[in-house]
């Protein structure tokens, strides 16, 4: 903790026993959700360990990880990898590339969305 922004473990223990509390108490619960990662290349090896460990909790959030970047460094290292991101990490992961629209692709997309919106499109 300190100058590096992190929450001491102190602070975690006390808010993982508040939490513990209030779920025992009937006042909340804890639903996983989703985590998405814009520029996941930007994050540096701190934040990939704590990922990681997310990642192991029972109430682990599905995770969607997005990146525009091929081999590079992961920041703040000399490692290098794909998306930048850890081996370890990407060991864990689908990968789902993605492509842009066709002009027909488009072109369907616009013919659904005014139908739906009651618009009336010209050929031009």
């Amino acid at each position: 903790a300190g100058d590096t922004g992190e929450i001491k473990s102190e602070v975690r223990d006390q808010i993982d026993q508040r939490v513990a509390d209030w779920r025992e108490e009937g006042k909340g619960e804890i639903v996983p959700g989703v985590l998405f990662i814009d520029e996941v290349h930007m994050l540096d090896m701190e934040c990939f360990s704590w990922l990681n460990r997310a990642l192991e909790s029972p109430m682990a959030p599905v995770v969607i990880m997005a990146s525009n970047r091929g081999v590079s460094h992961i920041r703040g290292t000399d490692y290098v990898s794909p998306h930048g991101i850890p081996i370890d990490l990407l060991d864990r992961t689908i990968i789902i590339p993605t492509h842009a629209y066709s002009i027909e692709e488009l072109e369907k997309i616009i013919a659904i969305r005014a139908e739906e919106e009651d618009v009336n499109l010209d050929e031009d």
